[in-house]
């Protein structure tokens, strides 16, 4: 071997000696942060949804950075959630120098109306909040959805981002840009279409829910199963313990592929002209017996596990699909707690008048979603007759006539 080539070996070498130091010396004790290591979900125009561990800490910083011309900073939300995260959310807005103020509601869906919608909006009138305002929407699908309605109609229209603190709210209330009130005719038939810039998904919020609040929001991950995702349905149906028990890794999976499923759904279909329609599989069913009075308190994702159980029957009835995936689905909601039966004291023709009025009827005709298989669906929603609903929902039903 030649004295140059020793030569350059020894250099190299003595390099890497070197480098080496510096560079472990530079890197040692690097850490990610939530935002760098959250799982970035595009949605429609500049909508994202970030979905990770840890995040809610640093929304603040982040906010700053994504809204550099806005001049206030609207908190909405309601005060069981504000009581947990409010001021802390509060605080580290003012830490980084951001003019805010926050608003509460009470908890529960009776906040989903008109009146509430009202006074949120003369509490940022009184505050001078202009159009370089932003509503940050802390809480579930009755706050996000409040805090959306409002943003869209103030000043006719300011940006919002979204903090689901359920899981019902983060696989999909707050995804999508769907904002609404109830109105006394129904569930969110008064609303608009707004995108939230971000959406920040962060699990360790969902420490506090209760096992059925918890469960109401896994049947909407069911549902994406169910009509669009086989592989969702599989693994929620092998996994409900861990899942239910809030394996971080499971729920992490099951949150994520459930978001994804609805961004890609919005994506092709932002204004809900077809295709999104088919995400209301087991509401039309679901929001009457939601809407009508009943012994026992039911959340909405309960109501949508019962309405889910019952269309897929109808379809099977009409021959849309084989019997044999009612008793799937069926027992998979049974795994997680979910109720699978219409309350008996429920009366038929109650539930077909809120059936009449669902959004996605067309020319007077009931329609629902066409579930062929579990993970397989139509794209359009598709008309049932009526005669054959209240036929099977008598037979069901003690309370009809």
């Amino acid at each position: 071997m030649g004295t140059d080539s020793l030569r350059s070996k020894f250099l190299l070498s003595l390099l890497l000696s070197c480098a080496t130091p510096c560079l472990s010396s530079r890197y040692r004790g690097f850490k990610m942060s939530a935002l760098e290591k959250a799982r970035s979900i595009p949605v429609v125009g500049d909508s994202t949804v970030l979905v990770g561990p840890g995040l809610f800490s640093e929304i603040p910083k982040d906010i700053k950075n994504k809204f550099p011309k806005t001049s206030k900073f609207v908190i909405v939300s309601d005060k069981t959630v504000y009581g947990l995260y409010g001021d802390k959310l509060l605080e580290g807005c003012k830490a980084q120098g951001l003019n805010t103020i926050a608003y509460q509601i009470t908890p529960g869906e009776k906040s989903k109306c008109r009146k509430v919608k009202a006074e949120v909006e003369d509490f940022m009138l009184e505050n001078r909040c202009l159009r370089d305002t932003l509503v940050i929407a802390l809480g579930g699908g009755v706050v996000g959805d409040l805090a959306g309605f409002v943003a869209a109609t103030y000043l006719r229209g300011v940006p919002v981002v979204q903090i689901p603190t359920s899981v019902m709210a983060m696989v999909d209330s707050s995804v999508g840009g769907k904002t609404a009130i109830n109105v006394p005719a129904g569930k969110n038939l008064i609303g608009a279409f707004h995108q939230p810039r971000v959406v920040y998904a962060d699990m360790l919020l969902l420490k506090t829910l209760t096992e059925k609040q918890v469960k109401e929001g896994l049947a909407e991950a069911v549902k994406m199963g169910c009509i669009r995702n086989a592989g969702l349905f599989d693994y929620m149906e092998k996994n409900a313990e861990k899942i239910l028990k809030q394996d971080s890794e499971a729920l992490a999976e099951v949150i994520y592929t459930a978001i994804k499923g609805k961004a890609d759904v919005v994506a092709q279909d932002e204004k809900e002209k077809g295709l999104r329609s088919t995400l209301n599989f087991g509401h039309t069913i679901g929001h009457a017996v939601e809407a009508l009075e009943k012994k026992e308190v039911l959340y909405h994702g309960e109501c949508v596990a019962i309405g889910m159980v019952h269309e897929m029957a109808v379809l099977a009835d009409m021959g849309h699909l084989d019997a044999k995936h009612v008793d799937r689905i069926t027992e998979c909601l049974k795994a997680y707690n979910l109720p699978t039966d219409i309350p008996e004291e429920l009366k038929v023709e109650d539930m077909m008048k809120k059936m009449k009025i669902d959004k996605k009827n067309k020319n007077g005709q009931i329609r629902i979603t066409c579930v062929q298989g579990i993970g397989k669906s139509l794209p359009d929603p598709i008309p049932i007759d009526e005669g054959a609903v209240s036929k099977y929902l008598k037979s069901l039903v003690n309370g009809g006539s």
